[in-house]
């Protein structure tokens, strides 16, 4: 019996994705890879990341949006806390993009109270 969950996202950028989960101390593996899961169990997908519990996570391209792909066995209840770094750190680094195609360049990056980062850009004219 499958016990793979596909969890919608609004990442879409998986170079940017990898960079996040580089930043979070994950070695994700692209291209097309397996997410394994209970009992042997495998799914296709575009980025994995490998974990020591021999459950992965991973994401596949589904239209323009990646889907989160992993055996709900392997996270439980840490699936929404998992995803919510993650999608962090993506924030960020399409912050960081966008801003240098601006022509801004990132000056300080302060982490708050509550958790959230702040971004201090500037551009000269």
């Amino acid at each position: 019996m499958s016990h793979f969950t596909r969890v919608r996202t609004k990442l879409r950028d998986l170079q940017l994705l990898d960079r996040a989960l580089r930043d979070l101390g994950y070695q994700p593996s692209l291209g097309r890879v397996r997410v394994r899961g209970w009992d042997g169990e495998s799914r296709a997908a575009d980025l994995v990341v490998q974990c020591s519990n021999r459950y992965d996570f991973g994401f596949r391209r589904d239209g323009d949006e990646l889907v989160m792909i992993l055996d709900e066995w392997g996270f439980r209840d840490e699936v929404p806390r998992l995803l919510e770094r993650i999608t962090q750190r993506y924030a960020y680094h399409v912050c960081l993009q966008q801003a240098a195609a601006q022509g801004f360049q990132v000056v300080a990056t302060e982490e708050q109270l509550d958790g959230s980062l702040k971004l201090v850009v500037q551009r000269y004219a």
